[in-house]
C-alpha cells in the first residue's frame, strides 16, 4: 500500500496570485528565484494574441495585415521585449505563471465584447461596486457570473462550509477541490478569471460578530446576495442591510424566483415583502427545531408558488433525501438572474422590489399539455334531501309506531341536539330530522357523507348510530322511553329510523352516561402510553354490549401488539394519501383550513383538530396538491405520510376494536350505538379516544369491490396488512369489523369539532 504526504501547493488555502512586471529589477529576480525553486512550474504565454486582440481593438474600421500587426505591436511595446511586457501572474494553487496583459489593457480587452451591452463608462460604474455574497451554492453562479461580466470590483464572500461531492451536482468545480472550503475554491475561480478583481473572504460565513465587517470594512457594501441557509442570518443580514440602506437581492433556484428588496430607495420596506412582519424576529437566532423554524421559513419559500417537484420533494426530505433538490441549470439560472440584476441596480436602471419568476417550465412547454392518466377522480355527489320526500316517507311508517306522547318543540329540538353532537366520519353529520305526525324520524342526508371511503354507506351509518344513542339517552334523561323502528320496511332507504316515544317508568335508560354527551370528543394528542385500570376497561367493555349482546369488542394492550397496529394503520393512511380518489375526497370534503374571513369551521375536519406539528402541517399543506401525489406515487414515494398517524397511535395505552357478526346496515347501525357508549364512558373515566377506523373502511371497500380502481401493488399491500390485523385481532376471521379507536392518556385536545346550527340538521312538518 503507497501513502502519500498531502503537502502539495493544490492544498493550501492560498487565494492570492503573485504579480511579477520583470521589467522592473526587483519583480525579475523574484521570478527568477521562484522558477529556480519550482522548475515544474506550468507557464502560459499567450502575450502575443493579447496584444494582436488589443491593436485590432484599437482599428475597428480596418483590418490589419500580418506585417503591419506585428509592426503596431512593436510600436506599442515601445523600448520593451514582449517577455518583459504586461504582467506575469503565478497562481500558488495551481503552479501555472500566466503572461497577461496588465491591469488597464486588461480589462479593457477582457471586456470588449460587453460594448456596447455594458459601455465603457458603465463597465467602469460596475468596477468600483463592492458586492457582498452569502452562500456559495446558488452564491458560486452569482459570484462567478458577476466576475466574468465584471460586474464588481470587490466581491466579499461569505460561507463556512467546505466543499462536499453531494455538491458538485450544482457547483461548477472540479473533485480535486473536495473538501476545501467553499470560499477558497470561488475566490481562486475568480482570480484566475481576472486576477485584478479584489475577493475579500469570510471563511466563518456570515455571523452576528462580522456582519459589520461585512459590510463595512473598506467601504460600505453597494449590494448584498443572500443564499445562505441559516434562517437568523438571512433576517439577521436584512436587518443590518435595512439599517445602512443596502440592496438584497436573493434567488430561490426554483421557478426561477428572485427575490429584490431595495433598501436604499424604500428605508422603511419590510423586510421579506412582509411576510414574516406577524412573526416575531427578535426570536430567530434561539430558534433550533425545524418546528421553531418552519412558521418563518413558509412564507420565505413561498410554498403555493413554488414549483410541483419541490413540493413533492418537500414530504421525502427525510425519507427518501436528505435535504431539498437544487439542479445546476436552476443554479445557473439564478446565477445570471442574480448578476443582471445587480448590474442594473447599480446601474440605476431598474429600481423597483418584489419577488420574480422566470419560470422556464411555464414559459417553455408543450402548448398541448398531455392529459394526467394518474389522478382521476370523481366528485362524488347526491340529492340534497329535501323536506317533502322527507315527509312523504314518513308518512308511510307513520302508523307503524304510535308514540304514546306528543313532545314539545322544545323537547325535539333537546332530542335533535343531543343526536347532532355524535361522531361521525371527517365530521360530515350525515343526519337530517324530521318531526312529523307526533313522531320523530332520522334519515340519511348522503349529500353530506357520501366518499370514497363512505363505501355502502357503512361509515355514515355507524354515524347514525351513533346518533341514535345520544337521542335514546338524552331522551332518558327527559323523563322519556324511546321506542324504534330501525330502517322501517316499503320506506325510502334514506329513512333510518323512526322514533315513538312515552313517559319512562323506573329507571331510565343509560342515566349515568348522559353527561359525557356533550363531553364527548375526539383528542388525537400523543398519550403517555399509562396503563388503564382493569375497572375502567371492564366499563368500557360492559357498555358496548349491555344493549347489544351480538357485539363484540377487543381491547389489545401491550406494546407489541399497540407498535404493529401502528404500522398498519400508518401503511393505510398512507396508502389512501397516495390513491388518487382517496387523497381527493380527503382533501375536498374532509380536511378544511381557516378561513380568510375567520369564519368557524361546522363541517369537515378542522385542521386545528389534528394536533399537528408544523411540519407535519406543512406536510399536509403541501400533499393537498394533486400534482405531488401524482410525483409521488411515480418516484414510489409517500412514506413520510405514515408518520401523521404512527406516533399516536404507538403511544396509546390501548386499542380497541368493535366487531358484529354480519355485514348488514343493521349492523354497522347497531355498532355505531355500541361504540358511543364505548366513546362517552371512555371520556367519562379520563381517557383520550381517537377513531382510527380509516383502515378499517379501506379493507371493506377492498374486500367488497375485490380491489376495484385500486393498484396491483396497494391491493397486494393491504391484503398483507389485514391479514395482519387479524392476527392482532382474531375477531376478525369471524366478525365484521365495524370500529377501531386509541385509548390513552393525554393532555387536553387543542380544539374540538363544531357541529352544523340545529336549524340544518332539524325540520318540523
Amino acid at each position: 500500500m503507497l501513502l502519500f504526504e498531502n503537502n502539495s501547493v493544490e492544498n493550501t488555502m492560498a487565494t492570492e496570485p503573485l504579480f511579477f512586471r520583470i521589467y522592473l529589477e526587483n519583480d525579475k529576480n523574484r521570478l527568477e528565484e521562484l522558477l529556480k525553486k519550482k522548475q515544474h512550474i506550468s507557464i502560459h504565454d499567450q502575450i502575443d494574441t493579447q496584444l494582436d486582440d488589443l491593436i485590432k481593438s484599437k482599428l475597428p474600421k480596418k483590418k490589419p495585415s500580418a506585417e503591419e500587426l506585428k509592426h503596431l505591436k512593436k510600436l506599442h511595446i515601445g523600448d520593451l521585449s514582449m517577455q518583459e511586457y504586461g504582467v506575469w501572474v503565478y497562481y500558488p494553487w495551481s503552479e501555472r505563471l500566466v503572461h497577461l496583459l496588465d491591469e488597464e489593457e486588461f480589462i479593457e480587452m477582457r471586456t470588449s465584447r460587453n460594448i456596447y451591452k455594458i459601455t465603457r463608462e458603465e463597465r467602469d460604474i460596475l468596477g468600483r461596486q463592492k458586492v457582498g455574497v452569502v452562500g456559495l451554492s446558488v452564491g458560486q453562479s452569482v459570484s462567478i457570473t458577476m466576475a466574468m461580466e465584471r460586474g464588481f470590483g470587490e466581491i466579499r464572500l461569505a460561507d463556512f462550509d467546505l466543499l462536499e461531492l453531494t455538491n458538485l451536482n450544482r457547483i461548477r468545480t472540479g473533485v480535486h477541490n473536495l473538501g476545501l472550503p467553499k470560499v477558497v475554491i470561488v475566490a481562486r475561480e475568480i482570480k484566475e478569471i481576472d486576477p485584478f478583481l479584489k475577493v475579500t473572504l469570510f471563511e466563518d460565513g456570515m455571523t452576528e460578530e462580522n456582519m459589520d465587517r461585512f459590510f463595512l470594512e473598506g467601504g460600505k457594501l453597494d449590494v448584498i446576495v443572500d443564499e445562505c441557509d441559516g434562517l437568523d442570518i438571512k433576517i439577521l443580514l436584512r436587518h443590518k442591510a435595512k439599517a445602512l440602506r443596502v440592496p438584497v437581492v436573493m434567488d430561490a433556484s426554483d421557478k426561477g424566483t428572485l427575490d429584490v428588496e431595495r433598501f436604499d430607495l424604500e428605508p422603511d420596506r419590510a423586510i421579506l415583502h412582509g411576510l414574516i412582519d406577524h412573526l416575531d424576529h427578535t426570536k430567530i437566532k434561539y430558534l433550533k427545531t425545524n418546528e421553531e423554524k418552519i412558521p418563518y421559513l413558509l412564507p420565505m419559500v413561498g410554498l403555493e408558488t413554488s414549483s410541483d417537484r419541490l413540493k413533492a420533494s418537500m414530504v421525502e426530505v427525510g425519507q427518501s433525501i436528505t435535504t431539498w433538490p437544487q439542479l445546476a441549470s436552476a443554479v445557473a439560472l439564478g446565477g445570471a438572474l442574480g448578476a443582471d440584476v445587480c448590474r442594473r441596480i447599480a446601474l440605476g436602471q431598474y429600481n423597483d422590489s418584489g419577488r420574480y419568476f422566470v419560470d422556464l417550465e411555464e414559459i417553455i412547454s408543450d402548448k398541448v399539455k398531455p392529459e394526467d392518466d394518474f389522478y382521476k377522480v370523481i366528485d362524488y355527489s347526491a340529492p340534497e334531501l329535501k323536506l317533502d320526500e322527507m315527509q312523504k316517507a314518513a308518512d308511510i311508517v307513520a302508523t307503524e309506531i304510535h308514540s304514546k306522547l306528543t313532545l314539545t318543540h322544545e323537547q325535539v329540538k333537546e332530542l335533535a341536539a343531543a343526536a347532532g353532537l355524535a361522531p361521525s366520519g371527517g365530521n360530515s353529520q350525515p343526519w337530517k330530522f324530521l318531526y312529523h305526525k307526533e313522531q320523530l324520524f332520522l334519515f340519511h342526508d348522503e349529500n353530506q357523507s357520501i366518499s370514497w371511503m363512505d363505501f355502502q354507506n357503512t361509515a355514515s351509518y355507524i354515524s347514525l348510530g351513533a346518533a341514535i344513542e345520544n337521542l335514546k339517552i338524552k331522551a332518558a334523561s327527559l323523563g322519556l322511553e324511546t321506542t324504534i323502528n330501525l330502517f322501517p320496511a316499503g320506506s325510502d332507504s334514506r329513512l333510518i329510523a323512526a322514533f315513538g316515544f312515552s313517559k319512562a317508568e323506573g329507571q331510565t335508560y343509560r342515566n349515568e352516561l348522559i353527561a359525557g354527551v356533550g363531553l364527548r370528543l375526539t383528542n388525537r394528542k400523543k398519550g403517555d402510553q399509562q396503563p388503564i385500570d382493569a375497572a375502567v376497561t371492564a366499563k368500557i367493555s360492559k357498555n358496548v354490549t349491555i344493549d347489544e349482546p351480538n357485539a363484540h369488542l377487543d381491547l389489545v394492550e401491550d406494546r407489541d401488539s399497540i407498535n404493529e397496529i401502528a404500522n398498519i394503520v400508518a401503511s393505510v393512511e398512507r396508502l389512501r394519501f397516495l390513491h388518487p380518489q382517496g387523497h381527493h375526497d380527503l382533501f375536498t370534503k374532509e380536511i378544511k383550513w381557516p378561513s380568510a374571513d375567520g369564519s368557524p369551521i361546522i363541517e369537515g375536519i378542522d385542521i386545528a383538530t389534528l394536533e399537528l406539528s408544523e411540519s407535519d402541517r406543512t406536510g399536509m399543506m403541501v400533499a393537498a396538491k394533486p400534482e405531488v401525489i401524482t410525483l409521488l406515487n411515480k418516484w414510489g414515494g409517500g412514506s413520510a405520510f405514515e408518520k401523521i398517524s404512527k406516533g399516536g397511535v404507538a403511544s396509546s395505552s390501548a386499542i380497541g376494536l368493535i366487531s358484529m357478526p354480519e355485514y348488514s346496515p343493521e349492523s354497522f347501525v347497531k355498532g355505531g350505538e355500541a361504540l358511543q357508549r364505548a366513546w362517552i364512558t371512555a371520556n367519562l373515566n379520563g381517557l383520550s379516544f381517537q377513531p382510527i377506523s380509516g383502515t378499517l373502511f379501506v379493507f371493506d371497500r377492498f374486500n367488497q369491490t375485490n380491489g376495484a380502481g385500486m393498484t396491483a401493488n396497494m391491493a397486494q399491500e393491504l391484503e398483507s396488512l389485514q391479514y395482519d390485523l387479524r392476527k392482532i385481532f382474531p375477531a376478525l376471521g369471524n366478525n365484521c369489523g365495524i370500529f377501531m379507536f386509541r385509548l390513552s392518556y393525554a393532555d387536553e385536545a387543542s380544539s374540538r369539532s363544531l357541529k352544523r346550527p340545529l336549524e340544518d340538521i332539524l325540520k318540523f312538518s
